[in-house]
């Protein structure tokens, strides 16, 4: 008797060990599929438009469960920003190594277009990050304040850095150029492009989509950075000054 019960006894603990593993996994996983959703459901509808029901039907799971894994609509939105922010910050690091090798060359135009398009790329392959950004600046930018955010966005920064500074160092950009300010500047320009799709397409009559339009975008906007980069260069005031 007594070696039947030895024997069971490890039997009867691993399948606790599976069962506890199983529901760790399907925890994740739902936790998984509510982020998903909540990212598309904010991306559309911003923050105060999105219902924690359409989350949950999109998810399909229970409306209960959102509050049981996230706390609230705030924690959750605050959640989805948070992962949309990490996944642009990890991408970046692939376009920090395509950007620095243009530089190499020396070639300004070439580097500031190749740069452009790197940034660009990034929104294409996360469409939610412009979208969410546009949300959340329209909402004051309260979540962006919290501290987690802010460390997430400087290292996002940190390789802007990465990809401008040893173009700087080998004379190729400005000594005296503002590295917040190219981000600020190349923000504003390719979210623009994508999301004032619309206005593009209706009042300027030019389709986003086309190639021809997205190549004679950035060939402008790269001309327009070169310029601003070869006056600081010069030492020439600026207009008015």
């Amino acid at each position: 008797m007594q070696s039947d019960q030895t024997s069971s006894a490890p039997e009867h603990g691993g399948n606790m060990v599976h069962a506890n593993t199983g529901k760790k996994r399907d925890a994740n996983r739902t936790k998984g599929a509510i982020l998903h959703a909540a990212i598309t459901e904010f991306a559309l509808r911003g923050p105060a438009g999105t219902r924690v029901d359409e989350v949950a039907a999109r998810a399909g799971v229970n409306k209960s469960l959102i509050y049981q894994y996230f706390g609230s609509k705030q924690e959750l939105y605050a959640e989805a920003l948070s992962s949309v922010l990490a996944t642009i910050t990890e991408q970046s690091e692939q376009a920090s190594r395509n950007s620095a090798s243009v530089a190499e060359s020396g070639d300004l135009f070439g580097f500031v277009r190749a740069y452009l398009e790197e940034h660009l790329r990034l929104l294409e392959a996360v469409p939610e990050y412009p979208r969410l950004m546009a949300w959340e600046n329209l909402e004051g930018g309260r979540t962006l304040a919290r501290l987690p955010m802010q460390t997430m966005y400087r290292s996002f920064l940190d390789r802007v850095r990465q990809i401008l500074e040893p173009a700087q160092q080998k004379g190729v950009l400005p000594k005296a150029l503002s590295f917040e300010h190219v981000a600020q500047g190349v923000m504003a320009l390719t979210h623009y492009y994508m999301i004032h799709r619309g206005t593009l397409l209706h009042l300027f009559q030019q389709d986003p989509n086309l190639p021809a339009t997205r190549e004679g975008w950035l060939d402008f906007v790269a001309s327009m950075f070169v310029g601003s980069f070869q006056m600081m260069k010069s030492g020439k005031p600026r207009p008015g000054v």
